[in-house]
């Protein structure tokens, strides 16, 4: 059982709400394509059941409070475009852990970099369950749109971090990205 009440939040186009078993299919349709894989780190989704399992993981960690994890939706039509979240937190060290990923068709329009800025907007708020001082996003080298989002919104590179991350048979170097508290409120 959540501690807390699942929290929707809006910007002018985007409403973020909790993921649903009727999105499974959305969540597999992203996570079975190569274009976004090729920047994330998971393997290739090929069961439609993957997607599913995700939701139910995202929801195991909002249960647990350790993250949380929002579907990303059109404000108007209510249009599933992807989801973002914080994958982990930890209230002893003041930090989150952001994800994000957006189904293929709608790259280029802005929604990244929207989300972000709305979720960390959410957790560096006085009123969240605890104070967050520091949000780090770990992002491929390769993912140059992922790391214009992050630095749109503020992040900052402080290095790679090699070997990190091992999927498809290979490890890879991450680079991580981080925004402060301080950061955000200049």
């Amino acid at each position: 059982m959540p501690q807390y009440e699942f929290p929707v939040l809006a910007t002018d186009r985007l409403i973020f709400d909790q993921l649903t078993p009727e999105d499974g299919s959305q969540i597999f349709a992203i996570f079975s394509d190569p274009d976004v894989i090729r920047h994330y780190d998971v393997a290739l989704f090929t069961d439609p059941a993957e997607g599913l399992n995700l939701i139910e993981y995202f929801q195991a960690r909002f249960d647990s409070g350790t993250g949380i994890r929002w579907a990303i939706r059109d404000k108007t039509t209510g249009t599933f475009l992807g989801s973002c979240g914080f994958n982990a937190w930890n209230e002893y060290d003041y930090t989150a852990v952001i994800g994000y990923e957006l189904n293929r068709k709608y790259w280029g329009k802005g929604y990244a970099t929207e989300s972000i800025d709305r979720i960390t907007d959410y957790v560096f708020a006085d009123d969240f369950r605890f104070h967050v001082n520091r949000v780090e996003a770990l992002i491929l080298p390769s993912n140059k749109p992922s790391i214009k989002a992050a630095e749109r919104c503020g992040f900052q590179r402080e290095g790679t971090m090699r070997g990190k991350c091992y999927w498809n048979g290979a490890f890879h170097d991450m680079d991580m990205y981080s925004l402060l508290r301080k950061d955000k409120d200049n």
